[in-house]
């Protein structure tokens, strides 16, 4: 292994902040410009694009992402500073623009002493968001700044060549996971693709109106806090996009939907697949019906509908009487079992990947403090 010396981040990098993008422009519906938010960040790093939003006015063109820009976190929402300062890459599309919002810090490199890969996973190392997180400033919403990020030191092979070949072993894990995960969203796609088919385009006029409680009834889950729970397997989905904490009893079968209770998200659609304790939510599982996977797939095509039901103004709320109050088309019982049978190996391969997505991550984490530290 050849020699190692000390880095700090400011000798090899500049931070650009983002433009300050009109909010009367901002869209949910598609355009050709995606304003890229600390949404757009998973925890731990990494690009994440299942939720996007939309610009849909003028902008000055030099704030248009380029792929394989290295982006940075600088605000977060959450208690802990999930995400805060971690880093993300920007991913090619031929159709969309990726735009540079403010609240994000662009990577400018000053020199080459660093290879661009090996310092993207520099900022997705444990220490370095440590130290941004214990020098944010605010306390319901977290901010880092350049100079925080730029003061931080590391150390680094000197060989380039090294850095790449460290960055290459996670980044192949990296692109292993991302593919099995466009996977799962491509077989999804295809679910509601049929359900459109089967329910909404070949409909008959003699299917009459009713209510999705006609068919289905959410139970509300069991409060349980952090403190109270016991760290264990099962997910606790309370009324986040991720589980809030672990614990050592489940209180449902899987698989089974989530629709999030209360807070921002209150009504997010969720399918897992192992039990869980469901808090600060309803569920469906098949315990209350046999079409786990139709009701799951009815839900998501609905998903704008049940998060307009939310009520509240300081804190949404979205409960089983909203879910069941989704209009819903009467449909022959024996065509709902025919699509559940239909779409149940959908769901099963999107089980074994994400099986394997979890091996991968598992093996990433672990080799990414090793690979970045000298032995």
């Amino acid at each position: 292994m050849s020699e190692w010396k000390k880095y700090k981040l400011g000798d090899l990098i500049d931070i650009k902040h983002g433009f300050a993008f009109k909010g009367e422009y901002f869209s949910d519906e598609p355009t050709n410009d995606i304003l890229l938010t600390p949404g757009n960040f998973k925890i731990g790093g990494g690009f994440k694009s299942d939720k996007f939003k939309y610009y849909n006015g003028e902008y000055p063109k030099g704030y248009i992402l380029k792929k394989d820009d290295i982006i940075i976190t600088m605000t977060d929402l959450s208690k802990a500073g999930d995400t805060l300062g971690y880093s993300a890459k920007i991913p090619f599309h031929e159709r969309f623009n990726y735009l540079h919002n403010q609240r994000l810090g662009l990577v400018k490199f000053k020199n080459d002493e660093i290879a661009p890969d090996f310092l993207y996973w520099i900022l997705r190392t444990q220490p370095y968001q440590y130290y941004i997180v214990c020098s944010a400033t605010g306390s319901t919403v977290k901010h880092t700044s350049p100079n925080r990020i730029c003061s931080y030191v590391f150390e680094a092979p000197i060989d380039k060549n090294e850095q790449k070949e460290i960055a290459s072993i996670l980044s192949s894990l990296d692109d292993k996971i991302e593919l099995n995960l466009q996977m799962n969203r491509t077989v999804e796609t295809m679910a509601q693709t049929l359900f459109r088919k089967w329910f909404m385009e070949e409909a008959k006029e003699d299917w009459e109106e009713g209510k999705l409680g006609d068919l289905v009834r959410p139970k509300k889950g069991k409060n349980i806090t952090k403190s109270e729970a016991s760290d264990g397997q099962y997910p606790v989905v309370a009324g986040g996009l991720e589980p809030s904490c672990y614990h050592i009893e489940s209180n449902t079968k899987a698989p089974v939907i989530t629709v999030s209770a209360s807070g921002a998200n209150a009504g997010f659609v969720r399918l897992y697949y192992t039990p869980i304790w469901s808090s600060d939510s309803s569920y469906i599982d098949e315990t209350i019906t046999p079409f786990v996977y139709f009701s799951y797939v009815f839900l998501k095509i609905n998903q704008k509908q049940l998060f307009d039901k939310q009520e509240g103004s300081a804190q949404p709320h979205v409960y089983p009487s909203h879910i069941m109050d989704l209009d819903i088309i009467n449909y022959p019982q024996t065509l709902i079992k025919d699509f559940e049978n239909e779409v149940k190996p959908f769901f099963e391969k999107i089980k074994v990947n994400l099986n394997q997505i979890q091996i991968l991550t598992q093996l990433r984490d672990s080799l990414l403090p090793r690979l970045m530290s000298e032995k």
